[in-house]
């Protein structure tokens, strides 16, 4: 599977969030390198701006969650985070054990990804609403030559749009009020007023929305009928895997990928 051939494959991507996020830190060079190995197809990530500017893997505004530490990465520069250990709040037993803590696991940027997987293709989502991020994250993507193999998304519906518009030609997932707009559309029965030229290459969604059911055979139908992929966040389930798996989804974002992949070995999809 490539960028060039998002839909239409006969698997879903297997999409490993923040790297192998459920055996390793998240946003780790142990946790991608866990996942390159399981034999993933797309290492998902979110980048961050810290206080001098270097853009790096990190999802929470806020330390606190994965490192015990007070502060946001903003406040904090390259050097100082790089004093930080994310495996200090990593536990796979509710906390009886820390087994990641004091191995040197700390933020790693979005260069030293690059350069660490020359050949992987990497979904990066903004999280700054700070102006500066999608010219910076542009920048690095053209320097690094990495225009083909990554694909851009963002909560922050501004920052999709000033994105594309620094950098159209890397594809990119749809963002929340475009999401929001097919799914009303779709759930009015208005989809033939729907433009069928669009400026996103995926939907990048969950399966409910509230009490919003957003992902079923007839999103996936009309996504597919104007050549957009599906990948459905963030899921664990091995019954919710098969379910997404039968309805044709093109990705799946888990924390699990070991186990996405054994299912589709298991039904002789890989």
């Amino acid at each position: 599977m490539t960028l060039q051939n998002l839909v239409g494959n006969d698997r879903p991507l297997i999409m490993a969030h923040r790297g192998d996020s459920a055996a390793a830190p998240e946003n780790t060079l142990l946790g991608l390198l866990r996942a390159v190995e399981i034999g993933v197809d797309f290492l998902e990530t979110d980048v961050r701006l810290t206080k001098d500017d270097e853009l790096v893997l990190f999802h929470d505004d806020n330390l606190m969650r994965t490192t015990g530490e007070e502060g946001t990465i903003r406040e904090k520069t390259l050097d100082e985070l790089k004093q930080i250990d994310l495996g200090y709040n990593f536990t796979q037993d509710e906390g009886a054990s820390y087994p990641y803590r004091g191995k040197g696991h700390s933020v790693m940027t979005l260069i030293e990804a690059f350069n660490a997987f020359p050949d992987m293709m990497i979904n990066l989502d903004i999280k700054d609403k700070d102006l500066h991020a999608p010219n910076l994250l542009a920048q690095m993507i053209r320097d690094h030559g990495r225009e083909d193999s990554v694909m851009v998304g963002s909560f922050h519906d501004a920052q999709a749009y000033r994105f594309r518009k620094i950098l159209s030609k890397v594809r990119t997932s749809a963002c929340p009020s475009e999401v929001s707009r097919f799914v009303f559309a779709l759930k009015m029965r208005v989809l033939r007023l729907y433009s069928r030229g669009c400026p996103y290459e995926a939907f990048q969604v969950p399966i409910k929305y509230g009490r919003i059911h957003v992902v079923d055979e007839r999103f996936v139908k009309a996504a597919h009928d104007r050549n957009i992929a599906v990948h459905v966040w963030t899921i664990n389930d091995q019954p919710e895997m098969e379910t997404l798996i039968d309805l044709g989804v093109d990705g799946i974002f888990t924390d699990k990928p070991a186990l996405l992949r054994n299912i589709l070995v298991e039904r002789g999809l890989l």
